[in-house]
């Protein structure tokens, strides 16, 4: 008990150092509402100095935070869209659903992952509709054209929503088999290779599956990056 008082009192520093805010210009639920499109406007973050995916330590309930990627962004209004994959009941998705527009939300910082355009190399991505986000902000990097993949999105509605919604070569494919690593890996046996860089994220236990098929498959000699997001 008391090492929960000493984390409790350790976050409470930490939040009255760091905290910063940001105002919900909108929120949209997609159908069934178990994902959603959060508008937001961040004053004073530098937006042109992001080179690589970011990621956002935000408060959704006390003592709580969860990491969102801001992606579709604009430098000029210091605005940004986070996408919330509200599935499953947890601390993350109650916040998001209670989400009104004008709402105050708090963070603790944006910081850079190890997600970055390569050199001369078109990206495939791999992963869940926990990383709609990660790989939209992958691609305004990057530049359209130069990233493509398949995200394994269960709900036929919402697969239909990304493919009118964004102009983007990632597919929204259906979860056809009782394992996304699967589905996945189905779907990569249909592409062609070339030196691409593959980059997965979602999943954890997925995540680390699909690297190990990747890096066996014989006709494969790109980099392989990760982002673990849940278990």
């Amino acid at each position: 008990m008391g090492m929960n008082m000493l984390k409790k009192k350790a976050l409470q520093l930490i939040e009255r150092q760091l905290a910063k805010s940001g105002t919900v210009l909108e929120v949209r639920s997609w159908s069934p509402s178990t994902f959603y499109e959060v508008d937001l406007h961040l004053p004073g973050v530098d937006m042109s100095k992001w080179t690589s995916v970011q990621h956002m330590k935000t408060k959704v309930a006390e003592y709580v935070y969860r990491d969102y990627t801001p992606a579709s962004w604009d430098e000029e209004t210091g605005t940004c869209t986070l996408y919330i994959d509200a599935a499953h009941d947890g601390e993350g998705s109650r916040w998001v659903s209670s989400l009104r527009k004008g709402d105050q939300i708090c963070y603790l910082g944006i910081a850079g992952t190890n997600a970055r355009p390569v050199d001369g190399k078109r990206i495939v991505c791999l992963g869940d509709s926990s990383c709609v986000g990660h790989f939209l902000a992958l691609e305004q990097l990057a530049g359209k054209g130069n990233v493509s993949g398949a995200l394994v999105i269960k709900e036929e509605s919402h697969r239909r929503e990304f493919a009118s919604y964004f102009d983007t070569l990632l597919e929204a494919i259906p979860q056809q088999l009782n394992s996304n690593i699967d589905n996945l890996h189905n779907w990569l046996k249909e592409q062609q290779w070339g030196s691409n860089a593959v980059y997965i994220a979602g999943n954890v236990p997925m995540v680390v599956e699909l690297k190990k098929i990747i890096r066996n498959l014989p006709d494969f000699d790109g980099a392989v990056k990760v982002q673990g997001f849940w278990w």
